[in-house]
């Protein structure tokens, strides 16, 4: 795989919003004002200034992201956001997310970005703004091992944990209605739910449920059937501000021509980068 050189990598992008603003005529005065003044308000203006930035993720997502006991965060989307920090010469301030939290915490300035297995569905790109993708999945079951569910047939009248906001959820209320949905406000709690005995089954993305049976083989498997709705994970952020939009497009693309995107999803779940998301 092509390395990207120090000297190509983390091209500002506010720079480049700058530029494009300079090709104007002279009779675009005020749209050139206008741009300056949101470049000035962007939220990577002010990251640039406070060298500080705050990052939404997951707290209990296995592989994605996190807390240690010794409460370090660490995950495939924690180093997504470790190098968006570095790239920036910035702090970081983690902020826990869960599913149903992750767009009140952008709409309120309380986080920056939301780097939080979060699906760039339609539905949340009309409430908030969302960059290329970095990574992709796809929604499976989990039962445990000896389960009279054999098929998404023996779903109907049965329990499946979910977190409530989920994609998970979404899709047990459109192709599964027949299913009992046991909603959780944790991914922790879902997985807890099944281990417990507590529910028939857990729905979660195909990486999350992978590394779990990866860890109990004995005791769990994937349920037989072709996985739901493959899926594009995005970094959220506030409505509106496209320069930092801008600049967050431009850190993926050189992250994942770095190498550093592919070695950290082989380093977390043992799976390459869909052909689409590695060039």
């Amino acid at each position: 795989m092509f390395k990207a050189t120090p000297k190509l990598l983390l091209v500002p992008a506010i720079a480049l919003a700058l530029t494009l603003g300079g090709c104007s005529s002279g009779g675009a005065s005020a749209g050139a004002g206008s741009t300056a003044g949101a470049v000035a308000d962007s939220h990577l203006t002010q990251i640039l200034k406070t060298k500080t930035i705050k990052i939404a993720v997951s707290a209990d997502s296995p592989g994605y992201g996190v807390m240690t006991s010794s409460g370090e965060h660490e995950g495939f989307d924690i180093d997504v956001a470790n190098a968006l920090g570095a790239s920036l010469g910035a702090k970081i301030e983690f902020v826990t997310a869960t599913n149903e939290s992750r767009i009140p915490l952008l709409q309120t300035d309380k986080a920056d970005a939301v780097i939080a297995t979060f699906t760039a569905s339609d539905a949340r790109a009309q409430v908030v703004d969302m960059s290329e993708p970095y990574a992709a999945s796809s929604t499976v079951f989990m039962v445990p091992v000896g389960s009279p569910i054999a098929s998404y047939a023996d779903l109907d009248g049965k329990s499946v944990a979910t977190s409530r906001g989920s994609v998970g959820e979404q899709i047990l209320k459109a192709t599964f209605p027949n299913a009992k949905i046991a909603g959780f406000n944790t991914t922790a709690d879902s997985i807890q739910a099944l281990k417990s005995g507590k529910v028939d089954a857990l729905i979660e993305n195909n990486a999350i449920i992978g590394g779990l049976v990866k860890s109990e083989p004995s005791a769990f498997q994937v349920l037989k059937g072709d996985p739901i709705k493959p899926a594009l994970f995005s970094i959220g952020v506030k409505q509106g501000d496209q320069t930092w939009v801008n600049y967050i497009n431009n850190f993926i693309r050189n992250y994942t021509i770095s190498g550093q995107n592919e070695a950290s999803l082989q380093k977390w779940f043992g799976l390459e980068l869909p052909p689409f998301l590695a060039h």
